[in-house]
């Protein structure tokens, strides 16, 4: 098979099924949330939530390159697809990978320029040195260990080309093939909406809860009714006090060296 192949099967042995939910079953991974319709539906809703936090899907000054015929889009850890199918909707004239370890994207209904392959960011990538002109990775963090943060950039630097950027939702990790690095940061709620987002913001993150049930019980140590009651609470203080998470994008360029 060609390395680059879409892998968007949904076979017996790539999932298993806990308390009714189905995880993926790549050996190893840290990633410990569900991979089924609801958790899809979950990071759709979160997808837009982030947008309008953020008012716009990118903070890279890539506007112009995505309205190049043929630039070249890697995002990492896609998910549900969310942001790669709005992206490659509005700049239809660049190609977009999305990469993840749960081939659970849509293999039929997607834009014409969007292909999705099944691969681990923790691994070798797929792909060859210097192919992309954008990469994007965002809330990644349940799924990558502090330690292997540093590796994890590295791989993406390899596979992005010189001149191009890399953004992250997150902390970006010193890089030496990496400069004019820009931080761009959401400290507070700035909507006229605040009160509406924060509920939004509160519903998404409670779900989550919800999900990381089975795995946060035994972390902490407390029965599932005790475990219930301190969601509920904790969705009430978020509501009550119109809680808002900071929020922090970062963009780098890779440097170009000259023969």
């Amino acid at each position: 098979m060609n390395k680059y192949s879409d892998n968007v099967h949904t076979t017996s042995n790539k999932f298993h099924f806990e308390n009714g939910r189905r995880f993926h079953n790549v050996e190893d991974s840290t990633y410990f949330l569900p991979n089924d319709d609801e958790e899809c539906d979950r990071l759709h809703f979160q997808h837009f939530l982030e947008r309008y936090v953020w008012q716009n899907n990118f903070s890279a000054p890539v506007k112009d390159l995505l309205n190049q015929k043929g630039a070249m889009v890697l995002d990492v850890g896609t998910g549900a697809g969310s942001w790669l199918f709005e992206m490659a909707t509005n700049f239809p004239k660049a190609h977009y990978i999305g990469i993840d370890i749960s081939p659970v994207q849509p293999g039929y209904i997607k834009p014409k320029n969007v292909r999705f392959i099944e691969a681990n960011v923790l691994e070798t990538l797929p792909f060859d040195n210097n192919k992309f002109d954008y990469i994007f990775q965002r809330i990644l963090y349940v799924g990558i260990p502090g330690n292997k943060w540093s590796s994890v950039i590295n791989e993406l630097v390899r596979v992005l080309k010189p001149d191009g950027y890399l953004e992250l939702q997150g902390l970006l990790e010193n890089n030496e093939q990496l400069h004019k690095v820009h931080y761009e940061i959401k400290t507070k709620c700035d909507s006229e909406n605040c009160d509406k987002l924060c509920k939004l913001s509160a519903e998404n993150y409670i779900t989550a809860l919800a999900t990381m049930k089975p795995k946060l019980m035994t972390t902490i140590d407390v029965s599932s009714n005790e475990y219930d009651d301190l969601v509920k609470t904790m969705e009430k203080e978020l509501i009550e006090l119109e809680s808002f998470t900071p929020r922090v994008r970062v963009y780098a360029q890779k440097k170009f060296i000259s023969g």
